[in-house]
C-alpha cells in the first residue's frame, strides 16, 4: 500500500518554487506482475506511478494541470497573497 504526502486539493509548489498548485489526484497505472515469477499466472495490479497532477491558473488566467513527482514537491500555505488576485481553481461548474 502507498502512502502518499499530498491530499486532493492540497496546496502544494515545488521545492524551491513559488508557484501556488493544488493537488488534483494521484497518477495511478496498470501494471503486470507474476506470482513466484512464474510467466503463466500475470496479475495487473494498480499501482502509483510516482506523479502528482497538481491545476494552478497562470499569468495569462489560463488554467494549467501538470503532472510533478509527488517528491518534488513541498507544501504551501494557502494565502490570498500567494494567489496574485485569481481566484482559487474550482471544477465544479
Amino acid at each position: 500500500m502507498d502512502t502518499f504526502k499530498f491530499m486532493k486539493d492540497d496546496w502544494v509548489k515545488e521545492k524551491g518554487g513559488n508557484q501556488l498548485m493544488q493537488v488534483d489526484e494521484y497518477q495511478i497505472v496498470d501494471t503486470v506482475v507474476h506470482h513466484n515469477g512464474s510467466g503463466s499466472l500475470p496479475v495487473t495490479k494498480r499501482v502509483f506511478s510516482g506523479k502528482v497532477w497538481c491545476t494552478w491558473v497562470n499569468q495569462n488566467r489560463a488554467v494549467v494541470t501538470q503532472p510533478f513527482w509527488e517528491d518534488d514537491l513541498e507544501p504551501a500555505t494557502h494565502r490570498q497573497a500567494d494567489l496574485h488576485g485569481y481566484s482559487p481553481v474550482n471544477h465544479t461548474h
